[in-house]
This record gives C-alpha cells, sequence and structure tokens, in this order.
C-alpha cells in the first residue's frame, strides 16, 4: 500500500487565506494568494499526517478556528508585504 503524506496546517492556511485577505485590501489572485500562503506555511509548524495514496485527506474540523490565531497574525504580515512587493506584474 502506498501512502502520501500531507501537511494538514496547508488546508487551514488556505481556508483561513481566502477568508481573511478580502478583508484586508490584498490582491486575491491566484498568485498573490501562493505567495501569502508561501510566506505563512514557511513560518508555522507543519503538521504532516499520512493517508493511503487512494484517499483524500481529512478535512480539518471547523472549531479549529479558535486556534488560528498566529496563522491570522502571519497572513497579515504577509499580505502587507505582498501588498507592496506583488509578483503580478
Amino acid at each position: 500500500m502506498k501512502y502520501q503524506l500531507v501537511n494538514v496546517m496547508e488546508e487551514r492556511v488556505m481556508r483561513a487565506i481566502n477568508d481573511t485577505l478580502p478583508q484586508l485590501g490584498c490582491c486575491t489572485c491566484d498568485r498573490c494568494k501562493a505567495d501569502v500562503a508561501a510566506y505563512t506555511l514557511s513560518r508555522v509548524t507543519p503538521n504532516y499526517i499520512l493517508v493511503n495514496e487512494n484517499e483524500a485527506p481529512p478535512v480539518s474540523d471547523p472549531s479549529e478556528k479558535e486556534d488560528d490565531s498566529e496563522i491570522l497574525q502571519i497572513i497579515v504580515q504577509a499580505a502587507d508585504i505582498i501588498s507592496a512587493n506583488p509578483n503580478h506584474n
């Protein structure tokens, strides 16, 4: 049986970006979202799990939002930096 490594923080970060970025006045194009995600994921503690290759990764519990304050702080920092120096020319 084959397995894949999944960083469950990636799904949490992307959900937080999609919920928060428009409110921050940052561009919401795919490139800017990816830049904010890369910045944020580089600064949060990863949380890897193994899932079967043919199975979808588990969806995180929405109640985890209360633990997302660190993620949100980093997203705000990232949005400031990305807005000042966007990579979509």
